[in-house]
């Protein structure tokens, strides 16, 4: 045998071992709840699900007819183009792989470009507008007799950023345009204090948001062994020397990678291929650990930080009971938009999602499969929160209400009912609800608490 045959049959044999460690998926096959918080908000829900007019409008509660009379929704912004770091990260990795002859395998590499500008940094994305639109359509249609083709009882916040602003403005076209039959306008009310407290609260930012330590669950798993395993199958699928094989960092941006590209760009993402089912498990683990200390539950001030938020839904309920009981008027609806920093201290302070053990690097295999907390499907891009407030009253043989009036919540997360932590049913009695969560409602010393500078002190009361 010569020389020339030796060398093609020992290439056939290991490209044929490398395709055994490393198995190459259809790019399609990526549209999947794998990507933490990039993960769009139709590849977990289906967009062309049927939703029925008033399907959340009434309910029967024991002997009691109930209605809806008001819905308060927090959600996070659509669909937007990665952060300029991720961006930066994506061209390093690029180079460092042509650096180091992987294109000779992968010949898309040799063509291959940012499609992402540097001037792109998160901004919205069209799918992101899309999808929000979309979602406003989906409430007004689900809870149509609330707003009875009038838009002037709903109120719209939004933090500042673009890509919240943007949502908002999305959001409110599809719902008018459902309930009234033509696209309305409205200028957004801007409140950074309830949509962006994390941006604002001074002991956040100092204990969790800018030290290290506060994540250790997640460095521990990063650079720990199911991490270092999958980052060596993928340097060897790759042909990388040792000394610049894979790193953990070069995982995530390939994740990030083909999140962002499948998403967003018409022809998909050739990266999606380094990706296999066992290191979209483990990358999106990494990540998770990630979001559930510094955004959830692993440290107090994370969720504490959130109640400006929490006391503005609840005292807005307040005032639709105190106002119905009195024949006034009062607002249909209040739509928030904000962002992933705004719905996991929320979810936290509600007590929702919180894991039993709680999520750590050493019991992957105790979550990898059954774990409550999944960012990609409780933190997507434009994730969502909602507080339907009902009133209940007796109905006696002639279907006349009598005037024993009860009122009654229901939470949805991403537009299903969640069982409620104050009675551990998916409809709860709003004053057992209000008791359970009143420290965070009438005590709420938000600049206290972040230690913020004495000059803000006032931002609460704008709410």
């Amino acid at each position: 045998m010569s020389a020339f045959t030796r060398t093609q049959l020992l290439l056939i044999i290991l490209i044929i071992f490398l395709e055994c460690v490393h198995v190459i998926y259809p790019l399609s096959s990526f549209q999947t709840a794998s990507y933490s918080t990039k993960t769009p908000y139709f590849w977990l829900y289906n967009a062309k699900e049927t939703v029925a007019d008033d399907s959340e409008t009434w309910f029967d509660y024991g002997d009691k007819a109930c209605q809806v009379i008001h819905l308060n929704a927090v959600l996070r912004h659509g669909a937007r183009y990665p952060s300029l770091k991720w961006i930066k990260r994506m061209s390093t990795l690029h180079k460092k792989l042509l650096e180091n002859g992987v294109d000779e395998r992968f010949p898309f590499l040799r063509t291959w470009t940012n499609p992402f500008p540097e001037e792109s940094d998160k901004i919205i994305a069209e799918l992101g507008q899309q999808e929000q639109e979309l979602l406003g359509e989906r409430f007004a249609r689900r809870f149509n007799l609330l707003f009875d083709e009038d838009m002037d009882s709903v109120r719209v916040v939004s933090s500042s950023k673009q890509r919240s602003h943007a949502s908002s403005l999305a959001f409110y076209s599809g719902l008018s345009q459902t309930v009234l039959g033509e696209e309305n306008t409205i200028k957004p009310e801007i409140n950074d204090i309830a949509m962006r407290f994390h941006d604002n609260c001074v002991h956040f930012s100092e204990t969790v948001d800018k030290n290290k330590t506060a994540t250790s669950e997640y460095s521990k798993f990063k650079y720990g062994p199911e991490v270092a395993d999958i980052a060596k199958k993928l340097s060897v699928v790759l042909g990388l020397p040792e000394e610049a094989g894979v790193t953990p960092d070069d995982l995530n941006t390939i994740h990030q990678l083909c999140a962002f590209e499948e998403a967003l760009t018409e022809s998909g993402s050739q990266w999606c291929q380094f990706l296999n089912e066992e290191n979209l498990e483990v990358i999106q683990y990494m990540n998770d650990l990630k979001q559930y200390w510094k955004k959830m539950y692993g440290h107090d001030i994370s969720s504490a930080m959130s109640c400006p938020l929490v006391s503005s839904i609840f005292t807005a309920l307040d005032k639709v009971i105190q106002a119905n009981n009195a024949d006034e008027d009062f607002e249909a609806a209040v739509f928030g938009f904000g962002h992933a920093e705004t719905l996991a201290p929320l979810y936290a302070a509600l007590g929702l999602f919180k894991d039993d053990p709680q999520l750590k690097a050493d019991n992957f295999k105790i979550h990898q499969n059954n774990r409550q907390f999944r960012a990609s499907k409780v933190l997507p891009f434009s994730g969502n929160f909602a507080v339907a407030l009902f009133q209940c009253d007796s109905v006696d043989e002639q279907d006349v209400m009598n005037d024993d009036s009860e009122y009654v919540v229901k939470f949805y997360v991403n537009e299903k009912p969640v069982n409620i932590p104050a009675c551990g049913k998916k409809v709860c009695p709003y004053d057992q609800v209000r008791d359970y969560y009143k420290g965070q409602v009438d005590k709420c010393e938000f600049h206290k608490m972040c230690r913020n500078p004495k000059q803000d002190s006032k931002k609460h009361e704008e709410l």
